[in-house]
């Protein structure tokens, strides 16, 4: 949806499919005060970059300003929760398309009034299309897109036939059609007329029949052709590019793009492509797959990525790196980004979550549910935040009030000028369930005014005739009780207005409201009645003074919302006309208490305390700094984090954090929070291997994100990391006993374990030789297999025979190898049957330091060849 100029809103997915319901009735209570205020005038566009978001839960749409990024006006529509709905809109209509039933509804924006619908076959494949030149129906099943009346819904000419299954059908800022025609390979341009919409030219794309996405760009436009897996681009100049690029996955592409680069979101893996006439780069980026994964654009150089299920939107640069990541309460739902100028909208419909960037990339939540605007919830009255204190306290739930009908207005009352009343009253109490308008009657007529509107002017009555009015407070709930206002009079014997009216804002968040006395034109004077006039015209009094000076209550007013003042003279229930409007100002107080206040000790320092908080609402001034006090300990910063250090080990702290603006400081947010103790550690149990012990610690870091262990094994420091729940000490001797301790330390001490005994795995063998049981020449010449202190070499200790068993510890090799069998003077002899000649040497419990020929002994458990798991020497 677009208008003429360049400041065109566009919807940027596709067909803006929003899960609301059919309004078939809007709330009548905003119509009069709307057209009063002018609230739906998009006169000034590039002035007024504003844009209706819709959320879902609440079934109501919200009007952002994209330049103060506020929620300036909220609109209940009545039942509309729960189907998919297309909204198309401009600045004076707006249109539904309820896809369940395939209803088309058009509304007046200047009246809130249905003024037509139409009938288009249920379910996907019908979109409507709108801008200020004209508005369509596309039927994209049947090829048909057929010009209609943007008010009435009534076609206009012959529909246009195409090949059934159009894509896209959006808006370029020369308020020109753009549909696409996969089954021909064809884009096409249309113009609406008066007489009917006609087509302008017809540009080949593709083959016929291949997969197509149409994206109107701020220069022209950009068609992705996923099969073919190439972009084209036509600018309205004529120049066209067409680019092969990279497709991975699936992808998602914007109906209408601010920028004139065109993007494609690939879903899985999650990257994205930009392609800038025969330009084209494709890279990765940080979100994960997921169907939340929206169409990106490009707008002013940088590409944004809306991720629902992250609740990010991701910025990147057009290179390719991160520049931000924008979060967004997504509430598991999607993020859709429109743009409209120079502001991009992010809009989460799952939630009252939105943001405005401009073109600078600043970006700005914007809550939809602000209460304090037109069509917004009426603050809590004194009844509303009173009760059974007992009962808050104890937490009965049966003390809250039901969800009713609201409540009666009170003190209504009015002041009476030449020919006209002012009718003023206090809020009703709306019992759970917010305000959608009051309703007056008196004098023959009958008015419904927004929540936010307590002042109506009434006039064209006769001086000297007594009128009563009644007001009456409504929700979704019903109606509150009447109330009838005393008998006033209007009358031409008023005094003069005041003038010079001046107003501050105070510290306290208060206002003080000055003027010049006024003239009493033969009227005694009885005092003066103060009104404030809020940024989206809603009209309230905030007192009545004697003199020439009144302040507000703190919190009559919104903090950082401006008005301007004017003042009436009263005498008697006489009124002057009012007075000019005072400058502007905007109310302030101290900030909110911080929020979300965490203190824990350090994991790297001793002694000290991290400590984070969430900011809390400013209340009309920015936050100068927050004072963050722990134990003796203060600082100031300007963030939410801070660290403070200087305490004792294992010491618990109290943390207060205050923020400051101009007006003073907050009320503390307080919490505690214990600093790093030293660590303790215990050998709890252990694994034996045949070289690896696995030592089972039990470990207190001490609140230390990094506490490091030293193994000290037989009390030799070993090794020395991060300490780990099962510590591996390697390369050990078999069959062994060993005696292990472990020292922790951290930035607060140090502690070392008990010492802990273990042994590794047992691993024996058994010594076999052939001369035990044979006679020959070389037997005679020995008594058996000799026992040496080194491998071939060193002492002999002695020898030893078949059949005798030993622990082994470890093999190790000689220089020479050993071969059990052989050719001899007396014949071929045999010495170890199936013993391969060999140069290892096994280390065995015989004496200190014994080794055997592994020629001559056999590890259990194992063939005659291996050593298993013995480790080496």
């Amino acid at each position: 949806m677009t208008t003429s100029n360049v400041d065109a809103r566009r919807l940027n997915v596709k067909g803006l499919l929003i899960a609301v319901g059919l309004p078939m009735v809007l709330v009548g209570a905003l119509v009069a005060t709307l057209l009063g205020t002018g609230a739906f005038s998009r006169e000034n566009e590039g002035e007024d970059a504003s844009l209706w978001l819709w959320t879902t839960p609440l079934g109501e749409l919200a009007r952002v300003n994209g330049l103060t990024a506020a929620t300036d006006v909220r609109l209940d529509v009545t039942d509309a929760m729960g189907n998919a709905v297309q909204v198309e809109q401009t600045d004076s209509h707006l249109l539904l398309r309820e896809i369940a039933t395939g209803k088309v509804s058009a509304i007046d924006l200047s009246t809130l009034e249905l003024t037509g619908s139409a009938e288009t076959a249920p379910g996907e494949g019908v979109r409507v299309a709108l801008a200020d030149e004209g508005a369509f129906i596309i039927d994209q099943t049947q090829g048909l897109v057929n010009q209609v009346d943007p008010a009435t819904l009534s076609a206009i000419g012959d529909p246009l036939q195409f090949p059934a299954g159009l894509t896209g059908g959006a808006f370029d800022a020369d308020g020109m059609l753009w549909i696409g025609v996969p089954r021909e390979g064809t884009i096409v341009q249309i113009e609406p007329r008066d007489s009917g919409a006609k087509t302008l030219a017809t540009e080949v794309v593709a083959q016929p029949r291949q997969e197509l996405a149409l994206t109107v760009l701020g220069d022209g436009v950009a068609v992705l052709n996923s099969t073919a897996k190439e972009m084209t681009t036509i600018r309205t100049d004529g120049r066209r590019a067409v680019t092969d690029i990279e497709l991975a996955g699936p992808t998602e592409t914007a109906d209408t793009s601010p920028g004139t680069i065109a993007s494609v979101t690939v879903t899985d893996p999650p990257s994205v492509v930009t392609v800038d006439d025969d330009q084209t780069r494709t890279f990765q980026i940080a979100a994960g797959a997921s169907e939340l994964l929206g169409a990106s654009v490009e707008f002013h150089e940088r590409i944004y990525v809306p991720d629902g299920a992250s609740g990010i939107v991701w910025v990147y640069d057009l290179e390719g790196n991160e520049l931000n990541r924008i979060e967004i309460d997504s509430g598991g739902g999607p993020v859709e980004l429109y743009h409209t100028g120079d502001t991009l909208f992010a809009n989460a419909v799952n939630t009252n979550a939105a943001v405005v960037v401009s073109a600078d990339g600043a970006a700005t939540l914007a809550p939809k549910n602000r209460d304090d605007i037109l069509g917004g919830d009426a603050p809590p009255t004194e009844e509303d935040e009173g009760g059974d204190d007992e009962g808050e306290e104890e937490g009965d739930e049966e003390s809250a009030p039901e969800v009713g009908p609201p409540g009666a207005v009170t003190n209504l009352d009015g002041t009476v000028g030449d020919g006209l009343i002012n009718l003023s009253w206090d809020a009703a109490p709306n019992n759970g369930s917010a305000l959608t308008k009051y309703v007056v009657e008196g004098a023959g007529q009958s008015w419904e005014i927004a929540p936010s509107q307590r002042v109506l002017e009434i006039g064209d009555l006769d001086n000297g005739q007594p009128y009563t009015f009644t007001v009456t407070a409504h929700n979704a709930e019903g109606e509150g009780d009447t109330v009838t206002s005393p008998s006033i009079t209007p009358s031409a014997d008023v005094p003069g207005a005041p003038g010079a009216v001046t107003a501050t804002a105070n510290p306290d968040g208060t206002v003080t409201v000055n003027w010049e006395e006024a003239d009493g034109e033969g009227n005694d004077i009885s005092g003066y009645q103060v009104e404030a006039i809020g940024p989206s015209g809603e009209q309230v009094v905030v007192g009545q003074a004697t003199g020439n000076e009144l302040k507000t209550t703190a919190g009559t007013l919104e903090y950082g919302t401006q008005y301007a003042f004017q003042v009436t003279t009263l005498a008697g229930a006489a009124a002057s006309a009012p007075s000019p409007l005072s400058a502007s100002v905007t109310p302030f107080n101290v900030p909110d208490m911080p929020g979300e206040l965490f203190a824990e000790s350090s994991t790297s320092a001793a002694g000290t305390i991290d400590v984070r908080w969430s900011q809390p609402s400013n209340n009309g001034r920015d936050i100068q700094k927050y004072v963050v006090t722990a134990g003796s300990q203060t600082v100031e910063v300007t963030g939410t984090t801070a660290s403070l250090s200087g305490f004792g080990n294992n010491e618990q702290v109290n943390v207060s954090v205050v923020a400051v603006n101009e007006a003073g400081q907050s009320e503390p947010a307080t919490t505690t929070s214990d600093t790093m103790a030293p660590p303790s550690v215990q050998i709890s149990s252990h694994e034996s291997l045949g070289d690896t012990i696995n030592l089972t610690l039990a470990i207190d870091d001490g609140g230390s994100s990094d506490a490091q262990c030293t193994l000290l094994a037989d009390g030799v420091n070993q090794d020395t990391k991060s300490c780990p729940d099962v510590y591996s000490v390697t390369g050990l001797y078999a069959s062994t006993d060993y005696s292990f301790q472990i020292r922790i330390s951290n930035p607060a001490g140090e502690a070392t374990s008990n010492t802990y005994n273990a042994s590794t795995a047992a691993i024996s063998g058994e010594v076999f030789f052939g001369c035990d049981s044979m006679n020959t020449e070389y037997c005679d010449s020995v008594d058996g297999v000799s026992v040496y202190s080194a491998p071939s070499g060193g002492s002999n200790l002695g020898v030893t025979n078949t059949g005798d068993r030993y622990k082994a510890y470890c093999w190790t090799t000689g220089p020479n190898t050993i071969t059990p069998r052989g050719q001899e003077n007396d014949g071929y002899h045999e010495y170890h049957a199936g013993k391969d000649g060999t140069n290892k040497w096994i280390k065995i419990d015989y004496a200190s330091n014994a080794y055997i020929p592994f020629a001559w002994i056999n590890i259990d458990g194992v063939g005659k060849n291996s050593t298993g798991d013995l480790p080496q020497c």
